[in-house]
């Protein structure tokens, strides 16, 4: 019973810490999100964070669901059906989503999934949303997975009670398993160089009648330009590719380019304003890759998919380094010795933290 609860433990904090990566790598919600508005109190109140169903993209009358709004992503509850789509309202909000036609009805394609409901009411954790939001970076986030893999790996190789007394005196190490795992660790550092390259810059501005009186004020049906700043924080060179997110952005000024380490930028994006007035969000795709493949290969790839480069450098890598194993000839041989104490470190943080 003990061994079960920390498995479902381990298991909860993956799915909110992976589910946050992947969220933030996709630019939307996949198992989990946070309310960051007063519009669903006191079913959703602001910091609450919830869990999605990410398979469902249909939905009935009282559904709560994730939804792509004008740019933002939105929790609101589904209060109509019509043959267009859905209704859908704030459980604290006056009117629906679509009054005056501002929106039109959300399309199954513009849903995200459905809030995980138990017994009529949301499945969260009231205000970890805000800390989510503001005290763990992408970086922290990172390292967070990579403590689950460890607390993990501590947890599965518990030695049960009937092998205790017939430990080795010594754990050997052999070449071969020392190299996967370095391998494995180069590919998981090279994915993560790339993933925390990509970001989604949003660009927010007001379209009102009162367009430039104040800056990021807009006319409606105007256009205007606005610039954004690439940087290149890493310490080799990175090849960027920028695409627009709305379809109010009608011009970038490069889309794809390679920056030095430490080079930055500045890219202008040409917007035009909708009729309607009303604060708008949109937001431009940032790709980063390492050139470590043919310019031609990675536009190429790109034009496939986003993901369709990454895997090609980490399939590239691979293939590196089975050739470099292949070439070196070393096998199975022992290349690290060490003696298994009885109070070794690894019993004693498995002590501390599982209480064996």
């Amino acid at each position: 019973m003990k061994k079960l609860i920390e498995y479902l433990l381990i298991l909860t904090i993956s799915v909110i810490v992976l589910g946050s990566i992947l969220g933030a790598l996709l630019d939307r919600p996949v198992f989990i999100s946070y309310v960051y508005s007063d519009s669903m109190t006191p079913t959703l109140n602001r910091g609450d964070l919830f869990f999605i169903n990410p398979l469902s993209r249909s939905a009935d009358i009282g559904d709560i669901i994730i939804f792509n709004l004008r740019g933002s992503w939105t929790v609101h509850r589904v209060v109509g059906i019509v043959e267009g789509g859905y209704i859908t309202k704030g459980d604290n909000n006056v009117a629906t989503d679509q009054q005056g036609k501002k929106t039109n009805p959300i399309l199954p394609k513009d849903i995200a999934g459905k809030v995980i409901m138990i017994g009529g009411s949301p499945l969260k954790l009231p205000q970890v949303g805000t800390y989510l939001q503001r005290g763990v970076s992408g970086r922290t986030k990172i390292m967070l997975a990579a403590l689950l893999v460890i607390v993990g790996a501590l947890a599965f190789t518990g030695e049960s009670t009937k092998h205790r007394k017939k430990r080795a005196k010594f754990i050997k190490i052999k070449f071969k398993t020392l190299y996967i795992l370095a391998s494995v660790l180069l590919l998981v550092m090279l994915s993560i160089s790339m993933f925390v390259s990509w970001q989604v810059l949003p660009i927010e501005y007001a379209v009102t009648s009162a367009g430039g009186q104040r800056e990021g004020w807009y006319l409606p049906g105007s256009t205007f330009e606005e610039e954004i700043t690439i940087k290149n924080g890493n310490f080799y060179s990175m090849v960027y590719y920028l695409e627009p997110e709305s379809p109010r952005i009608v011009e970038i000024s490069e889309t794809h380019f390679e920056l030095s380490p430490q080079e930055e930028k500045t890219i202008k994006v040409l917007i035009n304003t909708p009729r309607e007035t009303s604060l708008f969000v949109d937001k431009i795709k940032v790709n980063a890759y390492m050139p470590v493949l043919p310019r031609s290969v990675i536009d190429w790839l790109y034009d496939i998919r986003p993901f369709a480069p990454l895997f090609a450098i980490l399939a590239e890598t691979t293939i590196f380094l089975g050739l470099l194993y292949a070439i070196s000839g070393i096998g199975n041989e022992d290349i690290l010795k060490i003696r298994n104490r009885r109070s070794s470190l690894l019993r004693q943080i498995k002590m501390e933290v599982f209480g064996k």
